[in-house]
């Protein structure tokens, strides 16, 4: 019962994990917009388009964890 508990745990904490990498992308994407329509194509508005993009990369790899986990989950 307790490997069973340790995997829920783990799941959820990878949950909790997406959850602020989708707050972040959002709060970049809201930046980076404003930015867009005031003409300021300055390196922050780069960065934040790269910080972006990393942010997402990160996202999916939860994703594929996530889900590798929840596999797991059956043998247990």
């Amino acid at each position: 019962m307790a490997d069973l508990d340790k995997a829920k745990d783990f799941i959820n904490n990878i949950r909790l994990y997406m959850t602020i990498t989708v707050a972040i992308v959002l709060s970049l994407g809201t930046g980076i917009s404003k930015m867009y329509n005031a003409d300021k194509f300055n390196y922050l508005f780069y960065a934040g388009n790269i910080l972006t993009l990393i942010f997402i990369m990160l996202f999916i790899y939860l994703a594929k964890v996530l889900h590798k986990k929840t596999d797991e989950l059956k043998d247990i």
